[in-house]
């Protein structure tokens, strides 16, 4: 029995030592593949930094399609926010045709590649043609035009011999005095009725939104935005009352840059946010001024048209039966909550370092962005009890206008002071 047994381990010991050299070669491998593991991990990041790339920043490829991207009629951009996804919350671009200013260019890129292949004795030759879509240059500078708008209310019996209340003019004078060279324009029912016609006639959506709009507010909202598209100037409610030049509204620095000069309303840095205003930083649109043919408002007209579309969707009936909406519906369809989402989104094309309105907060003094000049809380927007805005009974230096509030669009003649 002992010699078995010391035949037996005699006779296993090859086995012990190849499991043994079997299980050192193991080690030996993995070792050496997570050598190799870590040498291309250092590799990788070494070389992303080396070359730039932002770690940080990756965002997964979505897995379905994202929506059309916004298309002004102009320039064609990535768009806004609206009620949901994409830049018209959903809706297909709505290529609002606005017309091009003079003085505007236009580029076109096309390029031609050829080819010739070898080995078989025949030559290809292969053209490609690529053009991008216009990139419209605004002329900087504002046309020396002032415009006001006077529509009847909506409740108005007679709106065809509709005359209005000369007091409601009464701060229009400011506007002459300060402004001697300047042409003044007041449009009203039939004024704007023929301005619509005759530069967005052949856009019957356009023409029959803008003559079915539920209310007056709305309406001039719109009607200010296309007279500034098509010939540019300044555009001011007629509750405003100026207390500069307009020569002297954009500082010398940015004269041959800004061809759009908007003023915030509203800035939450000194209490809470306000029902009816969804932004951190608010823009005004009581006063505008524009160089004309700028895409801001082929944009804004394409967000008017998809945010008629959801009321129309909301409430169940057309346009013209849409009857009394409530004010955040007004502001977030015409007013400023849409124009500060268009404006914005403009700026952050300008500037892709601007995350959210909140990044504006705090201004105090006016800032380029593209060609659009954003003037600090009291170059617009004076006068009021909150937004840090100068309410003293002083006239800051940097403030151009003044906003009476008197809120004529609400339609129940009531003031509204800020």
């Amino acid at each position: 029995m002992a010699q078995q047994s010391e035949v037996a381990a005699s006779s296993s010991w090859p086995a012990q030592f190849l499991h043994y050299v079997s299980r050192r070669r193991q080690r030996f491998y993995g070792i050496i593949a997570i050598m190799v593991v870590m040498l291309a991990a250092a590799t990788f990041i070494y070389g992303g930094f080396a070359t730039g790339i932002d770690f940080g920043s990756y965002v997964p490829r979505p897995k379905d399609a994202l929506p059309p991207a916004h298309n002004s009629g102009a320039t064609g951009a990535d768009g806004i926010t609206h009620g949901g996804n994409g830049a018209n919350g959903g809706h297909p671009p709505v290529q609002t045709q606005i017309p091009v200013a003079p003085g505007t260019q236009t580029q076109t890129e096309t390029g031609t590649e050829t080819q010739t292949g070898s080995g078989s004795g025949q030559s290809t030759t292969q053209t490609q043609t690529q053009t991008q879509a216009p990139a419209v240059q605004v002329q900087p500078g504002i046309p020396t035009k002032i415009w006001q708008i006077l529509l009847p209310k909506s409740s108005s019996k007679s709106k065809d011999n509709f005359v209005a209340d000369p007091k409601i003019l009464a701060e229009t004078p400011t506007w002459l005095a300060k402004n001697p060279d300047y042409t003044y324009t007041l449009v009203g029912q039939k004024g704007g009725d023929e301005f619509v016609r005759k530069h967005f006639g052949d856009n019957a959506r356009l023409v029959e939104a803008y003559t079915q709009m539920p209310n007056v507010g709305m309406k001039s909202d719109l009607l200010r935005y296309l007279i500034l598209s098509a010939e540019g100037g300044v555009y001011t409610d007629t509750d405003t009352v100026a207390l500069r030049p307009i020569d002297g509204w954009v500082p010398e620095k940015y004269r041959d840059k800004a061809a759009v000069v908007v003023g915030i309303e509203f800035d939450r840095r000194d209490g809470p946010g306000w029902t009816d205003i969804s932004h951190w930083v608010q823009f005004c649109q009581w006063t505008i001024a524009a160089s004309p043919g700028h895409p801001v408002f082929g944009k804004m007209v394409d967000r008017i048209l998809a945010s008629l579309d959801d009321l129309v969707a909301a409430h169940g009936v057309p346009i013209g039966k849409l009857g009394k909406l409530d004010s955040f519906e007004v502001m977030n369809s015409t007013g400023p909550a849409a124009f500060t989402d268009v404006v914005f989104a403009q700026l952050q094309e300008y500037d892709p370092s601007l995350s959210d309105t909140k990044d504006l907060s705090y201004m105090e003094e006016p800032k380029l962005f593209g060609d659009i000049l954003v003037l600090s809380i009291d170059g617009f927007g004076m006068g009021q009890p909150h937004s840090k805005s100068t309410s003293d009974g002083s006239i800051p230096e940097d403030a151009l206008v003044r906003h009476l509030f008197s809120g004529a669009w609400r339609g129940d003649g009531k003031k509204r002071r800020m």
